[in-house]
Protein backbone atom coordinates (compact mmCIF):
# COMPACT_ATOMS: atom_id res chain seq x y z
CA UNK A 1 0.00 0.00 0.00
CA UNK A 2 1.13 3.57 -0.66
CA UNK A 3 2.90 5.10 2.39
CA UNK A 4 0.53 8.11 2.49
CA UNK A 5 -2.62 5.96 2.32
CA UNK A 6 -1.16 3.56 4.88
CA UNK A 7 -0.46 6.42 7.31
CA UNK A 8 -3.86 8.06 6.74
CA UNK A 9 -6.14 5.03 7.02
CA UNK A 10 -7.09 3.62 10.41
CA UNK A 11 -5.71 0.31 11.57
CA UNK A 12 -8.88 -0.50 13.50
CA UNK A 13 -7.91 1.33 16.67
CA UNK A 14 -10.62 3.53 18.10
CA UNK A 15 -9.37 6.21 20.48
CA UNK A 16 -12.64 8.16 20.29
CA UNK A 17 -14.64 7.29 23.45
CA UNK A 18 -17.77 5.29 22.61
CA UNK A 19 -20.12 7.93 24.01
CA UNK A 20 -18.63 10.44 21.54
CA UNK A 21 -18.32 8.19 18.48
CA UNK A 22 -21.18 10.08 16.84
CA UNK A 23 -20.00 9.65 13.25
CA UNK A 24 -19.71 5.83 13.54
CA UNK A 25 -23.09 5.20 11.81
CA UNK A 26 -21.79 7.07 8.76
CA UNK A 27 -18.60 5.04 8.23
CA UNK A 28 -18.94 3.43 4.81
CA UNK A 29 -20.09 4.21 1.27
CA UNK A 30 -23.31 6.05 0.44
CA UNK A 31 -25.39 6.77 -2.64
CA UNK A 32 -27.03 10.14 -2.15
CA UNK A 33 -29.82 12.33 -3.46
CA UNK A 34 -29.15 16.07 -3.19
CA UNK A 35 -31.96 18.64 -3.40
CA UNK A 36 -31.82 22.43 -3.63
CA UNK A 37 -32.83 25.31 -5.88
CA UNK A 38 -30.49 26.72 -8.51
CA UNK A 39 -31.48 29.92 -10.29
CA UNK A 40 -35.04 29.54 -8.99
CA UNK A 41 -35.41 25.96 -10.25
CA UNK A 42 -35.75 22.92 -7.98
CA UNK A 43 -32.84 20.56 -8.57
CA UNK A 44 -32.01 16.92 -7.83
CA UNK A 45 -28.44 15.63 -8.18
CA UNK A 46 -27.19 12.06 -7.65
CA UNK A 47 -24.00 11.87 -5.62
CA UNK A 48 -21.80 9.76 -3.43
CA UNK A 49 -20.39 10.30 0.04
CA UNK A 50 -17.65 8.08 1.45
CA UNK A 51 -16.66 8.10 5.16
CA UNK A 52 -13.62 6.40 6.76
CA UNK A 53 -11.79 6.39 10.07
CA UNK A 54 -8.35 7.97 9.70
CA UNK A 55 -5.19 8.75 11.65
CA UNK A 56 -5.30 5.59 13.78
CA UNK A 57 -8.97 6.13 14.49
CA UNK A 58 -8.64 9.61 15.99
CA UNK A 59 -10.72 11.16 13.23
CA UNK A 60 -13.25 10.57 10.48
CA UNK A 61 -12.66 11.80 6.95
CA UNK A 62 -15.06 11.86 4.03
CA UNK A 63 -15.01 12.38 0.30
CA UNK A 64 -18.04 14.31 -1.00
CA UNK A 65 -18.73 13.84 -4.75
CA UNK A 66 -21.66 15.65 -6.40
CA UNK A 67 -22.60 14.73 -9.03
CA UNK A 68 -21.42 11.16 -8.59
CA UNK A 69 -18.62 9.74 -10.69
CA UNK A 70 -21.19 7.57 -12.49
CA UNK A 71 -23.48 10.48 -13.40
CA UNK A 72 -21.30 13.57 -13.80
CA UNK A 73 -20.75 13.19 -17.56
CA UNK A 74 -24.48 12.78 -18.27
CA UNK A 75 -25.59 15.30 -15.62
CA UNK A 76 -22.90 18.00 -15.31
CA UNK A 77 -23.59 20.71 -12.73
CA UNK A 78 -22.23 24.28 -12.81
CA UNK A 79 -21.41 24.12 -9.08
CA UNK A 80 -20.26 20.49 -8.87
CA UNK A 81 -18.24 19.65 -5.75
CA UNK A 82 -15.50 17.13 -5.16
CA UNK A 83 -14.47 17.83 -1.58
CA UNK A 84 -13.41 16.38 1.73
CA UNK A 85 -14.03 16.92 5.45
CA UNK A 86 -11.73 15.97 8.30
CA UNK A 87 -13.45 15.51 11.68
CA UNK A 88 -11.16 15.33 14.71
CA UNK A 89 -12.53 14.60 18.16
CA UNK A 90 -11.72 17.40 20.61
CA UNK A 91 -11.49 15.72 24.04
CA UNK A 92 -11.20 19.00 25.94
CA UNK A 93 -14.41 20.43 24.44
CA UNK A 94 -16.38 17.18 23.96
CA UNK A 95 -17.04 18.00 20.30
CA UNK A 96 -15.61 17.49 16.83
CA UNK A 97 -13.51 20.15 15.14
CA UNK A 98 -14.22 19.90 11.42
CA UNK A 99 -12.79 21.43 8.29
CA UNK A 100 -14.45 21.02 4.89
CA UNK A 101 -12.75 21.98 1.66
CA UNK A 102 -13.40 21.83 -2.05
CA UNK A 103 -12.14 24.00 -4.92
CA UNK A 104 -12.34 27.62 -3.76
CA UNK A 105 -13.99 26.92 -0.39
CA UNK A 106 -12.92 26.09 3.13
CA UNK A 107 -15.30 25.97 6.09
CA UNK A 108 -14.64 25.28 9.77
CA UNK A 109 -17.33 23.75 11.96
CA UNK A 110 -17.89 22.50 15.49
CA UNK A 111 -20.17 19.43 15.74
CA UNK A 112 -22.11 18.48 18.87
CA UNK A 113 -24.85 15.96 19.51
CA UNK A 114 -28.24 17.61 20.13
CA UNK A 115 -30.66 14.85 21.07
CA UNK A 116 -30.82 12.54 18.05
CA UNK A 117 -29.29 15.11 15.70
CA UNK A 118 -25.62 15.78 15.02
CA UNK A 119 -25.41 19.56 14.53
CA UNK A 120 -22.41 21.38 13.14
CA UNK A 121 -22.15 25.14 13.58
CA UNK A 122 -20.35 26.78 10.64
CA UNK A 123 -17.96 28.95 12.64
CA UNK A 124 -17.48 31.86 10.23
CA UNK A 125 -21.14 32.17 9.20
CA UNK A 126 -23.73 33.51 11.59
CA UNK A 127 -26.69 31.17 12.22
CA UNK A 128 -25.52 28.53 9.71
CA UNK A 129 -25.61 24.80 10.53
CA UNK A 130 -25.00 21.44 8.87
CA UNK A 131 -27.17 18.77 10.52
CA UNK A 132 -27.13 14.97 10.29
CA UNK A 133 -30.32 13.25 11.45
CA UNK A 134 -32.21 9.98 11.00
CA UNK A 135 -28.90 8.06 11.05
CA UNK A 136 -30.11 4.45 10.99
CA UNK A 137 -26.94 2.73 9.80
CA UNK A 138 -28.62 2.17 6.43
CA UNK A 139 -29.69 5.75 5.72
CA UNK A 140 -29.26 9.34 6.89
CA UNK A 141 -30.58 12.84 6.28
CA UNK A 142 -28.28 15.89 6.03
CA UNK A 143 -29.39 19.52 5.96
CA UNK A 144 -27.67 22.85 5.39
CA UNK A 145 -29.83 25.35 7.28
CA UNK A 146 -29.76 28.97 8.37
CA UNK A 147 -31.63 30.30 11.36
CA UNK A 148 -33.57 33.52 10.74
CA UNK A 149 -33.93 36.41 13.24
CA UNK A 150 -37.59 35.45 13.81
CA UNK A 151 -36.57 31.94 14.91
CA UNK A 152 -37.65 30.21 11.70
CA UNK A 153 -35.18 28.27 9.62
CA UNK A 154 -34.30 28.28 5.95
CA UNK A 155 -33.35 25.00 4.28
CA UNK A 156 -30.54 25.78 1.80
CA UNK A 157 -30.15 22.19 0.60
CA UNK A 158 -30.55 18.62 1.84
CA UNK A 159 -29.16 15.18 1.15
CA UNK A 160 -30.67 11.75 1.69
CA UNK A 161 -28.09 8.94 1.86
CA UNK A 162 -28.51 5.18 1.37
CA UNK A 163 -25.75 2.73 2.28
CA UNK A 164 -24.17 1.01 -0.71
Amino acid sequence: MDAFVDALMSKGEKPIPGAYDWFAPLIGDWDCDYYDELAGQKRHVKGEWIFRRVLEGSGVQDVFIFPSRDTRENDPQPDAEYGSSLRMFNRAQGCYDVVYTCAGTMKRLCFRMEGERLAGKVLDEENTYWVFSDMTGESFHWEYITLNPDGSRTLVCEIFGRRV
